[in-house]
């Protein structure tokens, strides 16, 4: 009998609203405490060095690319939230700093080998760009934007950790490995509201496979968490799954 269960999908473009409506308040995620320390790796890792130029996609108020920006890396970050672009932009010009943000939705990049690296992070993009072909284009876009032989960090939701974690099942699509979290969120002037969130998980199998239909060649993996960015291994109860590609 054949299987009619229908892909679970949801917009890929939903959290358009949710940054224009934080703005900076997504700052005070905990979460988002440790860029000092990730951007230490990140520069190690993929061997940045002053005026080397990196793309950050789904780069939110702009954490990692101002980071990376004070160290000389001459930063692009693109995200779908006009709100967003528009502080990272302002601590930009504040602080003097080689970084440019630009409103961009990370399926429809346009850049054409510009850039030496690449990352995203903390599922700015991948991870809630809904269908598979939506999660391909954003790959496509990376693929495209940099240059051949260039790093390409990526980070996602390691699924093996988060399904044993599921406490309600409805909220969980076994299909598309796609989790809905109920969340409160804040403005900066104290307003709140209740928002879904979509957030799609994966192994490292299925992230190899992607990326290597996409023009990459995976060099490494690892487990990863907030302000905890290293070369530990990969395992079962790693929160994010770090893919380290290059493209080819």
């Amino acid at each position: 009998m054949k299987n009619k269960q229908a892909a679970f999908e949801y917009s890929g473009d939903y959290y358009e609203a949710i940054g224009d409506f934080m703005r900076e308040q997504y700052l005070k995620y905990g979460f988002a405490q440790g860029t000092m320390q990730e951007a230490d790796f990140l520069m190690e890792l993929m061997n940045l060095r002053r005026g080397t130029r990196t793309l950050d996609i789904g780069c939110g108020p702009g954490r990692h690319s101002l980071e990376l920006a004070r160290r000389g890396i001459r930063t692009v970050g693109v995200d779908i939230s006009a709100e967003f672009i528009r502080h990272a932009n302002r601590e930009a010009a504040r602080d003097k700093l080689p970084a440019t943000f630009l409103v961009a939705d990370a399926r429809e990049l346009m850049f054409d080998r510009e850039f030496d690296g690449a990352i995203c992070l903390y599922e700015g993009a991948f991870g809630l760009a809904g269908s598979e072909e939506n999660h391909r284009k954003v790959l496509r876009g990376v693929q495209r934007a940099l240059k051949p032989g260039s790093l390409f960090v990526l980070t996602a939701i390691n699924v093996l950790n988060l399904a044993r974690n599921i406490q309600d099942e409805s909220l969980f699509d076994p299909y598309s490995c796609t989790v809905i979290d109920k969340e409160e969120i804040h403005s900066p002037e104290g307003e709140s509201k209740e928002v879904l969130i979509y957030t799609t998980a994966f192994t490292f199998r299925e992230l190899q496979m992607l990326l290597v239909s996409e023009g990459f060649v995976v060099e490494a993996a690892y487990g990863c968490s907030p302000g905890q960015f290293g070369n530990q291994p990969l395992q079962l109860g790693s929160i994010e799954i770090m893919m380290v590609a290059r493209r080819k």
